[in-house]
């Protein structure tokens, strides 16, 4: 590991939550680039994996300029250890900041490297490449969880344009899971980010389901944190709440 003031420097950002709860860095990078840590419940943190990202969800800031470069290995890490350093105790890591995980050579060993230390390793991806997607399923993360925000496929290209369509990702899951232990199993799940207007219909949520059942893993169902760099819109409270129980009845 090369000295950490030559990968990265953290610098203070705006809270990510309520005042004395969350914590959030910059991390400035050797090329100037700069990348983002938080610090959530005090001990739980979500790094990035890239400088950008090239999946180009129209909702997520991450992707806003495009993708510049993945991070290597010592830079996942300088993020882990950085952190440390300025005192905060770490138990889980969720690469779930800027980035697609499954497009970064690193992400495999970073993983490993973490479990190493005895933190207990995470990542969101939005599932492709479908090759990664099967191969990291059976890695000894924490948590696998596949953002899909669609069950037509049609909302899928323009929920997330540059990620895997719906059949190829659903199969790989049906696939792969079996193959995994009941603890193993509760390990993987599902995410729908809530949007007005662009997945948010009855029919929508009844294709994702139909669709999500048969693989017996777990959904989360988010509702939408409004970006500066979009103009997509969050659903009503009371949508969201019909959402969530017509999912539930499913």
């Amino acid at each position: 590991m090369q000295d950490l003031s030559a990968l990265m420097r953290l610098e203070p950002a705006p809270a990510a939550g309520p005042a004395g709860e969350n914590r959030r860095w910059t991390a400035r990078l050797r090329d100037g680039s700069a990348v983002e840590a938080v610090l959530y419940h005090g001990d739980s943190l979500c790094i990035s994996c890239q400088v950008g990202c090239a999946v180009g969800c129209p909702f997520c800031a991450s992707g806003a300029n495009g993708l510049g470069r993945g991070l290597t290995l010592e830079e996942l890490q300088a993020q882990v250890l950085a952190v440390e350093a300025l005192g905060h105790p770490v138990s889980r890591v969720t690469v779930s900041g800027v980035g697609e995980p499954l497009h970064v050579r690193a992400t495999g060993e970073f993983i490993a490297w973490c479990r190493s230390r005895r933190l207990a390793p995470s990542l969101t991806t939005s599932g492709g490449p479908v090759l990664k997607l099967r191969e990291m399923i059976h890695q000894h993360h924490n948590g696998l969880t596949v953002s899909v925000h669609a069950g037509t496929e049609a909302t899928r290209v323009r929920a997330v344009p540059r990620g895997p369509a719906l059949e190829p990702l659903f199969a790989a899951l049906a696939e792969e899971i079996p193959k995994l232990s009941r603890s193993r199993v509760r390990k993987i799940a599902l995410a729908f980010l809530m949007i007005e207007g662009l997945n948010d219909s009855d029919h929508e949520l009844d294709a994702f389901a139909e669709r999500a059942l048969p693989l017996g893993i777990w959904t989360h169902l988010y509702a939408f944190n409004p970006v500066p760099t979009s103009a997509h819109r969050p659903v009503s409270r009371a949508r969201y709440e019909r959402a969530y129980n017509r999912l539930t009845a499913a």
